[in-house]
């Protein structure tokens, strides 16, 4: 039947569960065509796209029966080697992408993936001149996802004819442990992929590396590394990795600057963490971990989405570690409950004096849809550790129904560069710098030093949307000197009564938007009333 589809470009199955091979000589009756399969059947065939074939074992390849007839002039082949895009879903019975057929042309057949160890389940032939290592020239665009009995996508011998690959993603298989298997002895080849672009690993739980070999490897092209929840992978390469275009990394946390390239040196790169309460509620590391070029110390952005186990993005033993971090964006992950864990750090305080712990780059937050969160970080002054966020400039929060304050009046002395703060839809907040009532409490010299603090000086643009339950910015008999305020809105806060019971002063604002106006309830000397702590000689 091949014989018949020479101009076949696309190939697309799904959802056959029964089906065991895509092309298969199991039925021929004429023996002479098994016995004289080469390389040049599918010339066309640009694109394969299986999902959901849960028994299919073999993609294609003409081999099984010639070996059987011993015919001399037998050549594999693999159904996969003229395709430019491949895209592979849900294959669970899948063994191998690339059929070498258990040669051990270059590769050690009968290995564990170059692990050490025996598995006993891959054919193993032997060696003949005239039986070829798939092919894969044509290949650009290559996606597995949910192949849980994969243990590699790539032998070593296969990687040489991988000069048009582009984009490699490989995701949620369970038992892979590195991409490209080690061949027999020590390889000494450098390995160029001279088109690869973009690269991502996701939800590989037993992923090792990428190849575990000593080759050098050569990137001239790469861009974009992600690696996303792969907690065994320690090294990208175990060689040398050369990847001139490369700036960062992507990971589950963000993103990631490179100092040291794509690896790292594992025998001296350690640092002590403490653990965390709960290792599986956050996203710290346990002690003396060995710290891989993707983790807390070289994090530039933070950017986690649609994660609904953390509870804590930064939990309190990698607060340190935060000295390139310059943006958060945190969205849609419903359990967290807190931004900045602050305990008091252990070995550190033995003399009672306080801690203070600068995230010096930080410029922008932003906080959207987090329905648990309650706090940006607490402000417990028996833990003797301060956060001071000396560059940052912007806070975004939108969502965060149980969010009911977001700083305490101790607190915003940490913040002395804020020009921008806006804070929408959040359903049970009642003031905005809330004053804790251990600072009422304290001692009168005490609340003279909170009271020194200047609270937000730099402040330029302040947004107070969709606000049900806000009574007011702050409640307590705080002052504000905002110098540099030019935008004042308040909208949608029915339940506002008081803008501060301190003063503000605001010499440069001009205009309040407010949506009082339309509101039956308000009118204009409720409105002054709420803003009489003002100096609104110049406002309209």
């Amino acid at each position: 039947m091949v014989k018949l589809l020479s101009d076949l470009k696309t190939i697309s199955i799904f959802g056959c569960y029964s089906m065991e091979e895509v092309v298969s000589n199991r039925d021929d009756k004429h023996e002479e065509m098994t016995t004289s399969i080469t390389h040049t059947f599918f010339p066309h065939l640009q694109s394969l796209e299986f999902e959901w074939l849960k028994n299919l074992k073999l993609i294609g390849g003409g081999v099984h029966d010639a070996f059987k007839s011993s015919q001399s002039d037998v050549l594999s082949w693999s159904l996969c080697q003229y395709s430019r895009e491949i895209c592979i879903w849900n294959c669970e019975s899948l063994m191998e992408v690339f059929e070498s057929q258990g040669m051990n042309n270059d590769d050690n057949g009968g290995g564990d993936d170059g692990n050490g160890g025996i598995d006993t389940t891959e054919l193993t032939i032997p060696k003949q001149d005239n039986i070829n290592v798939p092919q894969l020239s044509n290949l650009k665009k290559l996606k597995i996802v949910s192949c849980n009995l994969l243990k590699h996508v790539f032998t070593f011998s296969s990687l040489e004819s991988l000069t048009q690959l582009e984009e490699l993603t490989i995701s949620e298989c369970k038992a892979m442990k590195v991409i490209v298997k080690k061949g027999n002895g020590e390889q000494k080849d450098v390995v160029v992929f001279p088109r690869v672009k973009c690269i991502e690993l996701s939800d590989l739980p037993n992923l090792n590396g990428f190849f575990l070999g000593m080759n050098e490897f050569q990137w001239p092209l790469l861009e974009n590394v992600t690696l996303n929840v792969c907690p065994q992978m320690m090294v990208f390469t175990s060689g040398r990795s050369t990847t001139p275009k490369l700036k960062y990394m992507h990971t589950r946390l963000g993103k990631h600057s490179l100092e040291c390239g794509l690896n790292f040196d594992v025998a001296t790169d350690y640092h002590e963490t403490q653990l965390p309460s709960s290792e599986s509620t956050s996203l710290g590391s346990t002690t003396f971990q060995p710290l891989p070029p993707w983790s807390f110390h070289n994090l530039i952005e933070l950017d986690m989405k649609y994660d609904q186990d953390v509870k804590c993005i930064i939990p309190s033993n990698e607060l340190l570690q935060l000295q390139k971090l310059e943006r958060m964006r945190v969205i849609t992950c419903g359990s967290v409950e807190e931004v900045f864990e602050v305990v008091e750090m252990e070995g550190r305080n033995s003399t009672g004096s306080q801690t203070v712990v600068q995230i010096p780059k930080l410029r922008e937050v932003e906080l959207e849809d987090l329905w648990s969160l309650k706090y940006l970080w607490k402000s417990n002054h028996h833990e003797r550790t301060t956060l001071l966020f000396p560059n940052l400039t912007t806070l975004y929060i939108d969502q965060c129904d149980s969010l009911e304050h977001v700083f305490t009046s101790s607190m915003v002395g940490s913040l002395q560069q804020l020009q921008h703060l806006h804070i929408s839809n959040c359903k049970n907040m009642e003031v905005t710098v809330k004053e804790e009532e251990e600072e009422l409490q304290e001692c009168n010299a005490k609340v003279k030093e909170i009271k020194e603090i200047e609270m937000l000086p730099c402040l330029k643009s302040l947004k107070l949307k969709d606000l049900k339950s806000l009574k007011g910015f702050c409640l307590g008999k705080v002052d504000f000197s905002w110098l540099s305020l030019h935008t004042l809105e308040i909208m949608e806060c029915p339940e506002i009564t008081v803008f501060t019971k301190g003063d503000v002063a605001t010499p440069v604002l001009n205009t309040i938007d407010t949506s009082f106006g339309r509101d039956l309830d308000f009118n204009r000397e409720k409105i002054f009333s709420i803003l009489s702590c003002m100096d609104l000689n110049n406002v309209t």
